[in-house]
């Protein structure tokens, strides 16, 4: 078996990893592509006079919120594995590694793979909008057509009635990132006595907008005030670019 590993300093991570977990970004760094159909990519790997060539089908997996894998593997029991980890909120680490046939053959090919995705991602993340300041987004929130390309971009994971007293909405809204903590893109809204829009980016909040009796507010305090029925609708996104098209 042969490996390789290099690592990505960025802050914060979370914006690689968000780019790691969209299969068709990895797919595309991917050196040696000779042609992709749904999730099976053909690779070819030469090496003086010898080739190496399959046809591979591409699983991921979400192993925590600071990990993901991408199997692919064949039907001769061939076997490569990208591994993208994020110990920290500065660094990212690809590690990839291959078993089965011509080992010889692949393995030079496993540290090119390596450092192209490293390529990759870093002029992949020098795309993504800024998304530093706290409250980016709040005035977007308020906007029909920012939410609706939004939307169109992410999936619904959640859906529910809840009833809340004052002061605890914030609590129930910190159990729900907690729990899809894995992705790195969040949008939750709630309509009742009162709306809100949330979207939070890396586990933080990136926006917030906020309509009771009326009156709208752009802050995050405003959320201790409301209370009441709500119908809850919680979308995620697995990449950061989504708020590309948005913007």
């Amino acid at each position: 078996m042969g490996s390789f590993s290099v690592e990505i300093a960025e802050s914060p991570a979370d914006r690689l990893l968000g780019l790691a977990k969209d299969r068709d970004v990895v797919i595309s760094h991917l050196p040696g592509v000779v042609s992709i159909q749904g999730n099976k990519v053909k690779l070819r790997f030469r090496r003086v006079m010898l080739t190496h060539e399959s046809t591979y089908e591409v699983s991921a997996a979400i192993l925590g919120p600071r990990m993901v894998e991408y199997k692919l593997a064949d039907q001769r029991g061939n076997s490569l594995v990208i591994l993208f980890s994020s110990r920290n909120e500065r660094e990212l680490t690809i590690s990839v590694s291959y078993s089965g046939e011509r080992e010889w053959v692949v393995n030079k090919a496993v540290k090119l793979i390596a450092k192209e995705l490293q390529e990759g991602l870093r002029k992949e993340v020098e795309k993504l909008p800024s998304v530093s300041t706290r409250g980016d987004y709040s005035q977007s929130l308020s906007k029909v057509s920012f939410i609706t390309k939004l939307l169109m971009k992410s999936k619904l994971v959640k859906s529910e009635v809840v009833d809340v007293k004052e002061g605890e909405l914030v609590d129930y809204l910190q159990e729900i990132i907690s729990q899809y903590s894995q992705y790195p893109v969040i949008y939750i809204s709630g309509s009742g006595e009162g709306s809100f829009r949330l979207l939070f980016v890396g586990g933080e909040m990136k926006g917030v907008y906020v309509v009771r009796e009326g009156r709208e507010s752009l802050e995050e305090g405003s959320l201790n005030i409301l209370k009441g029925g709500f119908k809850i609708h919680v979308y995620v996104a697995l990449s950061p670019k989504v708020l590309e098209v948005t913007s």
